[in-house]
């Protein structure tokens, strides 16, 4: 069954609490995937991949056991090798990861960034369906901000774990609650939408 968790800019320790009861594991066993944003040409950007790092940790969990999985170093879905061509055992960060090599894993964490930019380098990979497979199959998914957009219903393409578009960051949030309609969700610092199956509800 799928758990998701949708922020706008991490888990609070309210929201922490559920998490860690959905993964079932202490913190210092747990094997994370950080997928971090995609566009990094400033240092703004990759200010925010320490932050996310800094947060699984604060969370708990070894940094030895985080899996720093950039995308970008990713070819693109049926690229033809040539010069490489001769390389038969690629290291797990610079290749597409199979559904069942990502379900040896507890977490996967989407960091901020350009949501749009993001999306596109899942699509370009191939990454959404063996990440899909292994989200059905229990591997947990924490999306911060960009994260989350790309897993609700923000673009035609996007992930499609929830119809509903987010607004993160939002000044004043939804209220919580089971989530019915296809509205907008606007999404407050401390917030996040949990999914879990099919039933999305907004927690914070």
């Amino acid at each position: 069954m799928k758990n998701l968790f949708l922020t706008a800019s991490g888990l609070t320790e309210r929201t922490a609490e559920l998490f860690w009861n959905v993964v079932k594991r202490e913190p210092a066993n747990v094997r994370a995937i950080l997928v971090p944003s995609v566009v990094v040409e400033n240092d703004a950007a990759r200010e925010g991949i320490i932050v996310c790092m800094e947060r699984l940790v604060y969370m708990g969990i070894p940094q030895q056991n985080i899996l720093l999985y950039h995308l970008a170093y990713l070819l693109s879905q049926g690229y033809a090798r040539t010069y490489s061509s001769y390389v038969q055992d690629i290291p797990v960060p610079l290749r597409l990861m199979s559904a069942e090599e990502l379900q040896a894993y507890d977490m996967i964490v989407f960091c901020g960034g350009n949501a749009s930019t993001l999306l596109r380098q899942v699509r370009r990979t191939g990454f959404a369906e063996p990440l899909r497979q292994a989200v059905e199959n229990g591997l947990v998914y924490l999306g911060i901000s960009a994260g989350s957009m790309i897993a609700a219903g923000n673009f035609p393409d996007g992930l499609g774990y929830l119809d509903n578009p987010l607004i993160p960051h939002a000044e004043k949030g939804s209220p919580c609650g089971e989530v019915r309609r296809k509205d907008w969700i606007a999404l407050a610092d401390g917030q996040a939408v949990y999914i879990r199956g099919n039933r999305a509800e907004i927690i914070g």
